[in-house]
């Protein structure tokens, strides 16, 4: 079968391996669409550190289970969540799933850009195989868990009916939030990026307004419609500097919400005096649990989020060398797909 690999930094691998061998309790799944994250892109760029495994927003059919699978059968159509937490740690107990330590040792093998990935029974006994409903297509379950990541930081931020928000950076994470945030507030919602193809969906998606960064002075944008600044400010890109827009945008006693995976290392010279005086509340929100991706599944078969607008490219899997480019330099894309 034909799996894609990082090698080595900038190494991207397309190559024949063997089909995984099913253990006791595990699912083998064969790749129906797989979405690529901006995390596969830093992981490439080794922004996150050395090695990874690429793709992890994953859709499928069942191939064949274990013999002591008894639940789930060839056929059903399913999304796999490559992290899953023990459910029994403290930090579980607490409700902070995403930082239990099993977290992110689990993973599905030997990536979400394979022909067929394994689905370990540690994954499959704490939920980790989700029914696709019929009225989803597989192009939509691939982007249920970033779906979810994007419910649970919304959670997190604790959004109030009548807040004003500010979503900088529109690439298929911050235009999900967008939609559920106009599901959450009555309040102005604000999306700014640097490339007009994202701007423009944004305002399709429900945004009151949208800014372009590069040639715009957000903070004073954001000052002109809401006054004195915005409530919650959501930073949905990885680069660092985006927190300025934020810092800046916010009202006193407003937060700021880090969502976007910054670089391994990266750091942003705070204004600390400033944080303090302002009382502005600094949060942060990663990843997400099966409990989120089933609200994710709800709410796109309601349809409540409009998930099929953010594809805006397909490749082939023997073609994903080129497709991560594509998703890392085009200046129209959104969501890119890998298609078996």
């Amino acid at each position: 079968m034909l799996a894609c690999f990082l090698e080595a930094p900038k190494k991207v691998v397309v190559k024949d391996v063997p089909i995984p061998k099913l253990g006791a309790g595990d699912i083998l799944v064969r790749m129906e669409a797989s979405g690529i994250c901006g995390t596969d892109l830093e992981k490439i760029e080794g922004q996150l550190g050395p090695g990874g495994i690429l793709g992890h927003e994953v859709s499928g059919t069942i191939e064949k289970v274990a013999d002591d699978i008894t639940d789930q059968k060839p056929g059903d159509r399913v999304v796999a969540h490559h992290h899953v937490p023990c459910y029994e740690c403290s930090d579980c107990s607490a409700g902070n799933f995403t930082l239990c330590n099993e977290f992110k040792k689990t993973n599905i093998d030997p990536c979400g850009f394979a022909e067929y990935f394994r689905v370990p029974q540690y994954n499959v006994t704490r939920g980790g195989v989700i029914p696709l409903p019929p009225e989803l297509s597989f192009e939509e379950g691939a982007m249920i868990e970033p779906t979810a990541c994007c419910i649970r930081a919304i959670r997190r931020a604790n959004v109030k009916k009548s807040d004003n928000v500010l979503v900088v950076g529109l690439g298929p994470t911050g235009l999900t939030q967008i939609q559920l945030l106009r599901n959450t507030t009555t309040g102005k919602i604000i999306g700014s990026d640097i490339i007009e193809a994202r701007l423009e969906l944004g305002k399709r998606l429900g945004t009151d307004e949208t800014v372009n960064a590069l040639t715009e002075d957000v903070p004073a944008h954001v000052r002109k419609i809401t006054m004195d600044g915005v409530d919650l400010a959501i930073v949905s890109t990885g680069n660092e500097k985006a927190l300025s827009q934020a810092f800046s945008s916010v009202k006193k006693g407003g937060r700021i919400l880090l969502f976007g995976a910054p670089s391994q290392g990266a750091s942003y010279q705070l204004n600390v005096s400033e944080l303090f005086s302002r009382q502005i509340t600094l949060l942060s929100s990663y990843s997400c649990v099966e409990a989120e991706m089933e609200e994710a599944i709800r709410l796109v078969s309601e349809k409540r989020l409009d998930l099929k607008s953010l594809t805006s490219d397909r490749f082939k899997l023997k073609d994903a060398e080129k497709a991560m480019e594509s998703a890392r330099t085009s200046k129209t894309a959104i969501k890119t797909i890998i298609l078996p």
